[in-house]
């Protein structure tokens, strides 16, 4: 009788102690939404992928995030995140060349009510659709640098521990992606020229 209620109070302590891991487990991951969702979805935006596909890569995101939750060390969450994007983006962009589907970009668009006015988001629109264009036309491993150090605002110390790479390697690839990224801004520059002729 006693060995039965000392099992049923140890049954009864571990229940109570993952149900504690467990609201920890879901508290972070709610916390880490709230704290790295606008980078995220920036992320993952400038990583390629579609307009129509950013909330549903987003949201797969921190679902593998949720699930890995207690092997994320709270000091290089971001680092997490960002490789996540990378690996869920890439993914993604798979998945859309299989399926080779078509979809009317500026329909959906127009679908979907985000109430600026037309000449409040026309320059914004077209000026962030200039810079995805480059920035598609970008390596990944010069993207993923630029991306973080020019548009992320992260330092080179930084970036070499969200990609886990050495500070020197940071340092060549951003040199390189700045000149691909001039040298792409320029040929797109004469081809609008000259189309405008």
């Amino acid at each position: 009788m006693t060995s039965h209620s000392s099992s049923d109070r140890r049954d009864g302590a571990r229940s109570s102690e993952e149900e504690t891991a467990g609201a920890s487990r879901r508290a972070r991951s709610e916390q880490l939404v709230r704290q790295h969702h606008t980078f995220v979805w920036r992320t993952v935006q400038r990583l390629g992928v579609r307009d129509a596909d950013v909330d549903d890569v987003v949201q797969e995101v921190f679902l593998v995030a949720a699930k890995n939750i207690d092997s994320i060390p709270r000091e290089h969450e971001k680092g997490y995140l960002f490789r996540t994007c990378a690996n869920v983006s890439a993914h993604a962009h798979r998945s859309l060349q299989r399926r080779r589907e078509v979809v009317d970009e500026a329909r959906l668009s127009a679908e979907v009510d985000a109430r600026p006015t037309p000449e409040q988001s026309a320059a914004t629109s077209q000026t962030r659709a200039r810079l995805q264009s480059l920035l598609d036309k970008m390596p990944e491993d010069f993207r993923n640098v630029f991306v973080l150090f020019e548009l992320e605002a992260m330092t080179m110390t930084e970036i070499a521990d969200v990609l886990s790479i050495p500070s020197g390697t940071v340092a060549s690839r951003l040199r390189r992606a700045r000149e691909l990224f001039m040298g792409l801004m320029a040929a797109e520059r004469q081809e609008r020229e000259g189309a405008s002729r």
